[in-house]
C-alpha cells in the first residue's frame, strides 16, 4: 500500500514551494538587473505561479490513487510518459543545482568566506539519500514540525522591517517602462518551484477543501514573499549597483531596517528560514529519484538516491561552483525549458486527468445500468 501524506502536510509543502528560491536570492537579483520596478514583474511571476499551483492541486484531487507517471502512461502511453518525466527530471535537477549553489552563496557571503562548505554538502547529500530510504512521510512530518519556527522567524523579520518601510522608494512606478518585461525574461528559473508538487500526485490523502486550503496557504506564502521583496526594492531600488548575486534577504533586510547597529542577529533567524530551503531541496531530490525509478523501471529509491547524489556533487563542485556559473545556468537555455515545462505540463496533466475522470464516471454509469437491466 502506497504511503500518503495528509492535507496539513501538503499545505506545509505548498507554503515552502511558493517561497523556495523567491525569498532567498531572487529579490537581490531582480533589483540588480530589473531595476526599481522589478517588483512588478516579480508580482506577476508570483500570481502566475499561484495559477499553476491551482492546477496542480486539482490534479492531486482528481488522481487520489495514480501517480504522475501512471496518469501520463494511461493517457499517452509509456514511452511518451517516460520522455516527459525525463525532461521534467532535467529541469528539476537544474533547479536542484541552483538551490544547493545558492545555499553555499548564503554561507560564504553572509557568514564566513572560509567555511568548508564541501563537508557540509556531503552530509546534506547523505541526509537526502536517507530521506529516499525513509520515504515522503518522514520528510513531510519534519517540515510540519519545523513549520512554526519558520513562521516565527518570518514574524521577527516582519517586525524588524515594518516600522522602517518607506514606500516612497518605489516611486515613480513603471519609470523603466518596457525594460521591466525585457529584464524579467531573464529570471523564470527562480520561479515556478511549485511544479515539483506534481510529484505528489497519488500520494496525498483526500480530504475536504484540499484545494481551498492549499491555495490559501500558497496565497499567504506568496504575500510574504512580495512583502519582503517590496521592502528590499523600496530600500535599494535606486542603488542597484551596490547589489550583487549572493546578497540575500537576510543581510539586506537588516541593513535596510537599520538593525545592523545591534549586530548580525539576523543570521540565526535566517538559518531557521533555511529549513524551508532544505525541505524544498529534499522534496526536489526525492521527486527526481522517484521519476528515475519510473523511467527505468528498476532500482530502489536508495540506489537512485545515491546515483543522483553523486551526479549532483560532481556538477555542483566541479562545473557550477561559483556565482558566475550559477547565474549563467539560471539565465541561459534552461529558462526556456523552465517556462515550457511549468506551463505546458500542468495544463496537459490537468486535461488528461479531467478526461480520465469523465471516462471512469461514464464506465461506472454503464456498469450500474447493466447491473439493473
Amino acid at each position: 500500500m502506497r504511503k500518503r501524506i495528509d492535507g496539513s502536510q501538503l499545505s506545509v509543502l505548498v507554503f515552502v514551494a511558493v517561497m523556495a528560491l523567491k525569498i532567498f536570492m531572487a529579490p537581490g537579483l531582480l533589483i540588480k538587473y530589473a531595476g526599481r520596478d522589478g517588483w512588478i514583474g516579480m508580482a506577476i511571476y508570483v500570481a502566475f505561479e499561484l495559477v499553476i499551483l491551482l492546477m496542480i492541486l486539482f490534479i492531486i484531487k482528481l488522481n487520489p490513487e495514480k501517480t504522475l507517471y501512471e496518469v501520463l502512461s494511461n493517457a499517452l502511453g509509456k514511452v511518451i510518459a517516460k520522455v516527459i518525466l525525463a525532461v521534467f527530471c532535467v529541469l528539476l535537477f537544474i533547479k536542484l543545482i541552483m538551490m544547493c549553489g545558492e545555499v553555499e552563496l548564503f554561507f560564504t557571503t553572509s557568514m564566513l568566506n572560509s567555511i568548508k562548505y564541501v563537508v557540509c554538502f556531503v552530509f546534506l547529500l547523505a541526509l537526502l539519500v536517507f530521506f529516499c530510504y525513509k520515504g515522503l512521510t518522514p520528510l513531510s512530518r519534519m517540515a510540519q514540525i519545523f513549520f512554526p519556527f519558520v513562521l516565527a522567524a518570518l514574524g521577527i523579520l516582519f517586525l524588524l522591517t515594518i516600522q522602517n518601510l518607506d514606500l516612497r522608494g518605489l516611486m515613480p512606478i513603471t519609470a523603466d517602462g518596457a525594460e521591466i518585461a525585457t529584464n524579467m525574461a531573464m529570471f523564470p528559473m527562480w520561479f515556478g518551484d511549485v511544479a515539483v508538487l506534481l510529484g505528489l500526485t497519488g500520494k496525498v490523502k483526500q480530504r475536504k477543501r484540499l484545494v481551498l486550503k492549499g491555495m490559501l496557504t500558497g496565497g499567504i506564502s506568496g504575500a510574504i514573499v512580495m512583502y519582503f521583496a517590496i521592502v528590499l526594492f523600496a530600500a535599494y531600488g535606486d542603488y542597484p549597483a551596490i547589489i550583487d548575486y549572493g546578497h540575500n534577504i537576510s543581510n539586506m533586510v537588516v541593513y535596510s531596517s537599520g538593525s545592523y547597529l545591534f549586530g548580525r542577529f539576523d543570521i540565526p533567524i535566517f538559518c531557521i528560514l533555511m529549513i524551508s530551503i532544505f525541505v524544498q531541496i529534499a522534496l526536489t531530490f526525492f521527486t527526481i529519484t522517484q521519476f528515475c525509478g519510473d523511467i527505468v523501471e528498476r532500482g530502489s529509491s536508495v540506489t537512485w538516491g545515491i546515483v543522483v547524489a553523486i551526479i549532483l556533487f560532481i556538477m555542483s563542485q566541479f562545473f557550477f561552483n561559483n556565482k558566475t556559473e550559477l547565474f549563467n545556468l539560471g539565465t541561459g537555455w534552461p529558462r526556456w525549458l523552465c517556462l515550457a515545462i511549468e506551463i505546458i505540463l500542468p495544463v496537459l496533466v490537468l486535461v488528461v486527468s479531467i478526461i480520465n475522470k469523465r471516462r471512469t464516471k461514464n464506465e461506472n454509469d454503464v456498469q450500474t445500468q447493466n447491473s439493473y437491466s
